[in-house]
């Protein structure tokens, strides 16, 4: 299954911005839908629940954690 940017962030806690950094890093599996430079993304679902699973084995220092859960805050 694809999610969109916005529910892999979602997902993860983060931002979209981050998400699309994480595709550009590898460590997200996107795609683009359509040929132009800001066409949006398509990511794998099994990508996020493999990140999903590698940040739980090793999570963020407290840190980076608390500006995380400020940024996702509505």
């Amino acid at each position: 299954m694809l999610l969109t940017t916005r529910q892999a962030a979602a997902r993860l806690g983060v931002t979209p911005r981050q998400v699309r950094r994480y595709v550009r890093q590898g460590l997200l599996q996107g795609h683009p839908l359509g040929e132009y430079p800001t066409a949006p993304l398509a990511i794998t679902e099994e990508s996020v629940a493999h990140l999903v699973e590698v940040r739980a084995a090793h999570p963020l220092p407290r840190r980076q954690r608390t500006l995380v859960a400020q940024r996702s805050e509505p």
